[in-house]
């Protein structure tokens, strides 16, 4: 069961729109939900950059170290909700939907600070950076790129506008990490209670009909409405088949332990599809 989710935000209409996301996999799968805003413009008074490595709790000791050392010390700060509107918006959000959450306020780089942070937690859930575009570099801001490379916890990249998980697809492929791609998919729509396609890329499938047998005992275990189909094509091309061949909301993926720059790269692939929530199963 996913117990404990990360979400980062802002309080813009991205991140509002993946808060809403994680509040319905919150309550339907009676998660923990940790809310942190990461601050990258906070300044000094003498105009330097505000201390980017610590969060509001170790605050107060940095600057009772830095006070011993004859440099500048700043005031601790107040608490977080009663200093940032922001984690308040989303505190009440939380509040209104009955799902236990706690706030956090950090300093620096958010893809680097959610990345270290997610080691602790089941799910990151986050959104893009603004809204999409011809093309995925409109979209994808180097937080969010920082995530897609290093993030050890599975991603979720909502839309920019809130769309409600109704439906999720599953590209597998035969291997280890297809494998880790599929559990988090079943445990995700057995919880939502929505319909899961698994879509095999089966190129290199010596055996469909074994595996999809093998595949179909294994999903019993979800107790989800489940379909399975085997397709001659690689992963970077079945999911650029998404929008044309399935009115799926999310696509599941595993993140490809390898890619070489010859060949399509199926996170990009999934990036650049508009209207897509992806789920990013390192």
């Amino acid at each position: 069961m996913i117990r404990n989710i990360l979400v980062g935000y802002d309080h813009s209409r991205s991140s509002q729109a993946a808060l809403q996301q994680a509040l319905d996999i919150a309550e339907a799968a009676q998660s923990w939900l940790h809310l942190v805003y990461v601050d990258e413009t906070a300044v000094r008074e003498d105009g330097l950059e505000l201390l980017s490595s610590i969060s509001v709790e170790d605050h107060g000791i940095v600057a009772a170290a830095t006070a011993e050392e004859g440099a500048f010390a700043p005031e601790p700060p107040p608490p977080v909700e009663a200093e940032i509107p922001v984690l308040t918006a989303g505190a009440e959000a939380c509040y209104q939907a009955h799902v236990p959450y706690d706030t956090q306020r950090l300093f620096g780089a958010p893809g680097e600070r959610l990345a270290h942070l997610a080691r602790l937690q089941q799910l990151l859930v986050v959104g893009e950076s603004s809204e999409p575009r011809r093309g995925m570099r409109h979209h994808l801001g180097p937080n969010l790129r920082f995530l897609l490379r290093n993030c050890p916890v599975p991603l979720l990249v909502c839309n920019y506008n809130y769309r409600a998980m109704d439906s999720a697809l599953v590209v597998y492929q035969d291997d280890a990490a297809g494998g880790r791609a599929l559990s988090l998919a079943g445990v995700l729509c057995s919880a939502l209670n929505i319909p899961l396609t698994v879509a095999i890329a089966g190129r290199t499938v010596e055996d469909p009909d074994t595996l999809v047998a093998e595949l179909e005992l294994a999903l019993r275990v979800f107790h989800v409405e489940r379909e399975i189909q085997v397709l001659d094509r690689t992963v970077a091309e079945v999911v650029s088949l998404v929008p044309m061949e399935w009115a799926v909301r999310c696509v599941v993926l595993a993140y490809p332990p390898l890619v070489w720059p010859w060949n399509v790269n199926a996170i990009r692939a999934a990036m650049a599809t508009p209207n897509l929530m992806r789920l990013i199963v390192p």
